[in-house]
């Protein structure tokens, strides 16, 4: 691939999982009004921040199949088509029943514009440098991310239609700006087979299982923050700004954490990420004060979000090279996360609305301290590097 096709394709990635991730980042600033508009419950509001992972899960193994047999342009093609049709319809719906249809949709669509579009990368990009890449890429989705929540605190004091709407336009001139030359398509229809053969991978199992525990915490945090908020009395503004702070300092994080695995392996960068959650999580519900609040919320929410990284490289790791392979690997992840967070946020918001905050958050620390555990354990019986370096499978 020529240099200019390179960077032209490395754009073009970052701005559809900016865009998507925008997407996913937009509804809690939106939630007060929804509790105070449409009567929404704890619930509720559990339920629609859980239908977008839950689309992105539906969407999964549609995405493998698309990718595989049409290739990764045509699928990011139609993920992004699907992410312009649902958005128009969140822009203008006024039921939850419909709200949370319009978010499923989006969630399916931005797994396949996804899953088309990280594969078309990570397929191109050689293998010494796949988690550097995958942490550049995701760092523009942590941007995306941290300019959601300003998206839907406009959207709440400006109105949804017209914000929407205009995102709707610029999804659609995105989709015109694909570029062409992706790698040809199999036609053999194995993703199944590649699917299998990720699963038994073992380096691949440890990152999708740290991904699902990585989703329980996301989508709990984007169900109860705004609550939290909400019950200091804090607006839609500062909600959005607690979001885009900790997602800017997780897109910086991101990169640092590619780095790091890169050059040290994938378990060591992850398991600190871990430990600094499992501390500040459990407190979140007993700040007294906004301000005190947002400071412990944007730790966690940042290394939280950072941890995409090397989980998503380990997966990438355990996959085929071919597009096909990655963009099941890249499929694979993704449903770990969205079963983990459309979990997370129900049963989370369920919890908090039966017996109160402190014990889902306490709940989600100690995940996360499980976690730590589990991959300082696995650390201490690696090998060294250089006797696994060329094993299949290792993540040092």
């Amino acid at each position: 691939m020529k240099v200019s096709e390179s960077a032209r394709l490395t754009v073009f990635v970052g701005l559809v999982v900016f865009a998507e991730s925008a997407f996913y980042a937009v509804v809690p600033p939106l939630v007060p009004g929804f509790v105070r508009e449409v009567h929404m419950t704890t619930v509720e509001v559990g339920i629609l921040v859980a239908a977008y992972p839950a689309g992105v899960l539906l969407a999964a193994v549609p995405s493998m199949a698309l990718v595989d047999w049409r290739g990764v342009r045509t699928g990011t093609v139609v993920g992004i088509v699907m992410l312009v049709g649902s958005t128009l319809a969140f822009a203008w719906s006024t039921t939850p029943i419909l709200l949370d249809g319009a978010r499923l949709i989006q969630g399916m669509g931005g797994a396949i514009a996804w899953a088309g579009a990280l594969a078309w990368l990570t397929a191109t990009s050689q293998a010494h440098r796949r988690a550097s890449v995958i942490g550049g890429t995701l760092g523009a989705a942590s941007i995306g991310m941290v300019l959601g929540p300003p998206i839907g605190a406009l959207a709440s004091g400006v109105g949804r239609g017209l914000v929407f709407t205009g995102l709707a336009v610029v999804l659609s001139l995105l989709a015109f700006a694909t570029p062409g030359g992706s790698p040809a398509s199999a036609r053999t229809r194995g993703s199944m087979r590649a699917l299998a053969g990720l699963l038994r991978n073992g380096t691949a199992s440890l990152g999708l299982t740290l991904l699902a525990g990585i989703g329980i915490v996301t989508g709990s945090v984007a169900a109860l923050m705004p609550l939290l908020v909400s019950r200091l009395q804090g607006s839609a503004a500062v909600i959005a700004a607690i979001l885009a702070v900790s997602y800017l300092v997780g897109s910086v994080l991101q990169v640092a954490m590619g780095r790091l695995s890169d050059r040290f392996g994938r378990l060591l960068p992850t398991l600190c990420g871990f430990a600094i959650a499992a501390v500040c999580l459990p407190t979140l519900p007993f700040w007294v004060g906004v301000l005190e609040l947002s400071v412990a919320g944007v730790v966690a929410i940042a290394f939280v979000s950072s941890l995409w990284t090397p989980t998503a490289a380990m997966v990438s790791d355990g996959a085929d090279r071919g597009p096909s392979g990655q963009a099941v690997g890249v499929a694979t992840l993704n449903a770990a996360w969205a079963a983990g967070a459309a979990i997370g946020a129900v049963l989370a918001s369920s919890i908090a609305q039966a017996i109160g905050f402190s014990v889902p958050f306490a709940l989600l620390g100690g995940l996360c301290a499980a976690s730590a555990a589990v991959l300082l354990a696995r650390h201490r019986l690696a090998a060294p590097p250089r006797a696994v370096a060329d094993q299949p499978g290792s993540v040092c």
